[in-house]
């Protein structure tokens, strides 16, 4: 093998293992802040070569050993999806890196302009359309230190992006001059680099330091049923039974000074019906609960629909009994005291196993989505509300159903105003005992301190957790342990600037990035048309 292949793929595996180690193991979250210096030495050394695509081979190898490292968990669940996950993502990953090279070398500008611009509107794009997996934004490499990102109120985690695409640049700088000019010329990058690493974990140890906790307190209750998806959770005959025994632990923990009881994700697996939630014997027996304890109010998942009158909607399923079509929801219900049910349907499905991508367009498609533990359909997007609100509007919760908490800006944007909590239910079970539930239990931290509220944590087979509007977590519960959690949190109010104005940096960013590769398409264009011009000459 040639010296420079040797070479260039040394890079490329380095890079892609520096950058999958943080998430496969959470304690060396640390080596994101260098784990690009292999990648941009790479692309310093193959910017001259006569094949244009050289840079993207090695930077696809690269991204998908960091894909592999941080999300082979999914192979848990569904190989084949894992697989089609992991490849797709390393592609558009490899693809974006690529086109910045192409930019810098089009425009003959500093890579670090082009580079901090389009990968964070990449990110941001990532976060919206229908192969949205921003499990990999690298901020996200710094959800399992919340102390160290306090400021996340402000910036959300595309501030960790921008953290560490500048200290990876301002390494990368320091050891390039080192190469070329020695020991002494190196010392006003590393008086830089010092400051870009340690500036905002001292701003954050003051913003910790500082914050205090406020608003009144309500007690709060959860359970954590501990079914197997895969042997349990989803068989239908084994539904009631499992709904009895959810009631008779919330019998045991509720008492007439609790205020709210939580429930996992899909607590009710058979569909309720939200124009006449009465026909499901689930929901009333939740109604007769609920009417033991007159401050109760209940929070749980359930499997919803709604019969489609007129228009189908892409992805809707059709009961062929019935002979009707109808939209399935994966849903969160909220019911107060005295009041009519309250369903906020999950809105960012996982592609592949809940909705088909592009089904709004290839309505075909639908009928394809992945098997997970026997259970399989689309799922419709069509949402009705954004938060719960208590009867009297006094109180606001934000809920947020598994996947979602990944993406932290759809969250904070529906935050109320109203004082109130977060709500996440989930069942990390797919994943069994592999990074995957572990790493997911680190988003809720963040969503914390984004929105500046007390978050509660409901997952079926764990982690299940309090957790404050610092990231600091009050009390969690083990992992595959049935168990339950009785505590306090506060009812904070107001929204954060992260809540108020969204991902401003990510999307800046993406219009400048499009703006710049435009630019440099048409420069590159006018270049080959004046090439031909003088070769015609």
């Amino acid at each position: 093998m040639d010296r420079n292949i040797r070479r260039n793929l040394f890079l490329s595996l380095t890079g892609g293992l520096l950058l999958g180690l943080p998430w496969s193991v959470s304690p060396l979250f640390f080596l994101v802040f260098i784990a690009w210096v292999p990648l941009l030495l790479l692309e310093k050394e193959t910017r001259d070569h006569p094949n244009h695509y050289t840079l993207f081979n090695y930077a696809f190898v690269s991204f998908l050993l960091w894909n592999i490292l941080g999300t082979w968990w999914i192979i848990q669940a569904q190989w084949l999806g894992a697989i089609l996950i992991m490849l797709a993502n390393s592609l558009v990953q490899a693809l974006v890196f690529w086109s910045i090279s192409r930019v810098r070398t089009s425009l003959n500008i500093p890579l670090l302009f082009p580079f901090l611009i389009i990968w964070m509107g990449y990110e941001h794009f990532h976060e919206s359309w229908d192969l949205a997996w921003p499990w990999l934004n690298l901020g996200n490499a710094l959800a399992t230190a919340p102390k160290l990102i306090q400021w996340v109120e402000y910036t959300g985690v595309r501030g960790g992006t921008l953290w560490i695409i500048l200290t990876n640049f301002a390494i990368f700088k320091m050891a390039d001059t080192y190469r070329k000019r020695g020991l002494r010329t190196i010392v006003p990058m590393g008086v830089v680099t010092v400051l870009l690493v340690f500036s905002p974990v001292l701003v954050s140890f003051q913003m910790f330091d500082n914050f205090s906790e406020e608003g009144e307190t309500v007690t709060v209750a959860l359970i954590q049923p501990n079914l197997d998806p895969y042997t349990e959770k989803f068989v239908l005959e084994r539904q009631a039974k499992q709904v009895e025994e959810f009631f008779k632990t919330a019998d045991s923990i509720c008492d007439e000074e609790t205020n709210y009881l939580f429930g996992p994700e899909t607590l009710i697996v058979q569909q309720i019906d939200e124009r006449n939630p009465c026909a499901s014997p689930y929901y009333r027996q939740l109604l007769d609960f609920q009417a033991k304890y007159a401050k109760l109010t209940c929070l749980v998942g359930v499997h919803s629909y709604q019969k489609v009158e007129e228009d189908v909607p892409p992805g809707s399923r059709f009961n062929q009994e019935e002979d009707y079509f109808y939209e399935a929801f994966n849903t969160a219900l909220f019911l107060s005291p005295g009041s009519a049910p309250q369903f906020y349907h999950k809105a960012k499905l996982v592609p592949l196993f809940e909705r088909m991508p592009f089904v709004q367009y290839l309505g075909f498609l639908g009928k394809y989505s992945l098997e997970l533990g026997g259970y399989n359909g689309t799922y419709s997007l069509r949402q009705q509300s954004h938060a719960f609100v208590s009867p009297d509007t006094s109180v606001g919760i934000l809920p947020i159903v598994c996947f979602e908490s990944v993406f932290g800006p759809y969250c904070a944007r529906r935050l109320p105003e109203a004082k109130g909590f977060i709500c996440m239910i989930t069942n990390d079970g797919w994943w069994k005992n592999t990074p995957g539930y572990r790493y997911h239990y680190n988003f809720s931290p963040v969503r914390a301190i984004e929105c500046r509220r007390d978050l509660v944590r409901v997952a079926n087979t764990g982690i299940s957790a309090l957790i404050d509007a610092k990231g600091m977590v009050i009390a969690r519960t083990p992992w595959w342990k049935k168990a339950t959690l009785k505590g306090r949190i506060h009812l904070r109010q107001g929204r954060t600037f992260f809540a108020r104005h969204g991902d401003y940096l990510g999307r800046l960013s993406m219009f400048l990035g499009i703006f710049l590769i435009a630019c440099g398409e048409i420069g590159n264009l006018f270049r080959k048309r004046q090439r031909f011009k003088n070769a015609g000459r």
